[in-house]
């Protein structure tokens, strides 16, 4: 690779939105590490195509439950590049239940996936950043962080954690010329909103439609651009409007 060329990693990379900010940063000349939970053919897939992009990157597996994974994921981005620009927390599992029903260890994979992942990598790329004299971390969040859903409890409260901790992230790595931003996410147009999904969300977006994941894409972008040194700690909703809270009312969600 170009010694100046920057390098992002995505979690969850293989699909969805990751996939798509995966492309995206490709597309404006980063080395992208593609990561999977598994060496799935959707992670190859991914890989792939962003190769065709930008050459120089590279795909991982890591299963962001286990902290020897994440230790070993990095221990790869470190043997290829000695350093990191930019960390996208976009992994995440859902694992529906009622508070009733969830258990132990579906709670407990919730909560790693979501919340101590991001926390783990950030500290693993923090050194790989200043190697670099700084660097970006956008985390993506969900409305969910602050607009309560049935069956998904864990889900919120890792959500609202990860607020939180893009905070404190943003307010101790500034000094190292660190920003943290988070990306709250409406409903986007994935696997996980499938059109009957689509039909129960619809009417409570008051853009009246559902979010591309190149919107997302594109914002990521940005947040890792120089155009953001400044700005850092900021919640950036891309929901339709979802979150305004002004409809009388709203299905359920």
């Amino acid at each position: 690779m170009n010694e100046k060329q920057k390098v992002v990693l995505v979690t969850g990379s293989s699909r969805g939105i990751g996939r798509g900010i995966a492309l995206e940063m490709a597309r404006q000349g980063y080395a992208v590490v593609v990561h999977g939970s598994a060496d799935s053919a959707h992670l190859f897939s991914a890989y792939e195509e962003v190769a065709q992009l930008s050459p120089a990157s590279i795909r991982v597996v890591a299963d962001l439950f286990v902290s020897s994974s994440i230790r070993d994921m990095f221990d790869v981005v470190r043997s290829a590049f000695c350093g990191l620009d930019a960390l996208v927390n976009n992994a995440a599992v859902q694992n529906p239940g009622s508070i009733t029903e969830i258990k132990e260890s579906d709670w407990d994979r919730v909560l790693s996936v979501n919340l101590k992942a991001p926390f783990l990598c950030a500290q693993q790329a923090v050194p790989l950043m200043q190697s670099r004299g700084g660097g970006k971390i956008v985390n993506i969040s969900s409305v969910h962080a602050t607009d309560p859903r049935r069956n998904y409890a864990h889900y919120s409260c890792a959500k609202a954690g990860l607020e939180m901790l893009t905070k404190c992230m943003a307010l101790e790595l500034a000094p190292y010329g660190i920003q943290a931003n988070s990306i709250v996410v409406g409903a986007i147009g994935t696997e996980l909103t499938p059109p009957e999904r689509q039909a129960i969300v619809l009417p409570a977006v008051p853009a009246q439609r559902i979010g591309a994941i190149e919107e997302i894409a594109r914002l990521v972008t940005f947040l890792c651009s120089h155009s953001c040194d400044y700005m850092t700690g900021a919640s950036i909703a891309v929901d339709g409007g979802l979150t305004l809270g002004f409809c009388a009312s709203r299905p359920e969600l």
